[in-house]
């Protein structure tokens, strides 16, 4: 069933493993899901290791900067979190008061961007107007000379 199960392993690294490995009976305690995963995961260890052992030196490390990089972002989102959870428990530990403080701040940031549009509408219109009064000072004949039926 495993595809990954086709392949050999006879190197020792791949003896240690199972050496090392728990030696309890899995039919007893768990499910066959849980076996069916274990069984995967085995193999799919070991792929993982005949593929780095297959891997020149110049490969191995493009694939260590490549695993340094993923550590340090999934670390820099982890820290993240952790600063995102101790704001949160500033505010209040009790999820009623985050609740609410979340909608107080939606409701002030609701607020704010309808004052700012209506500003904006407001200075749109007087631009608007203002960009007429200036083309009627530069071509104040503009409106005539743009209809092309009064010229004939």
């Amino acid at each position: 069933q495993f595809i990954m199960a086709d392949h050999p392993t006879d190197t020792l690294e791949l003896s240690f493993i199972y050496k090392t490995e728990n030696n309890h009976d899995f039919y007893s305690s768990q499910t066959d899901e849980d076996f069916m995963n274990m069984e995967f995961k085995k193999d799919y260890d070991i792929q993982q290791l005949n593929r780095l052992e297959q891997m020149s030196k110049e490969m191995l490390l493009n694939e260590y900067v490549l695993m340094e990089k993923k550590n340090e972002t999934l670390e820099a989102k982890l820290e993240d979190v952790k600063v995102v959870e101790e704001v949160n428990e500033e505010k209040g530990g009790d999820p009623e008061n985050r609740k609410a403080s979340i909608e107080e701040d939606l409701s002030e940031k609701i607020v704010s961007f309808r004052q700012e549009m209506e500003s904006l509408f407001t200075e749109n219109k007087r631009l608007t107007d203002e960009n007429a009064q200036m083309k009627k000072r530069i071509n104040p004949n503009s409106s005539s000379s743009d209809n092309p039926s009064s010229s004939s």
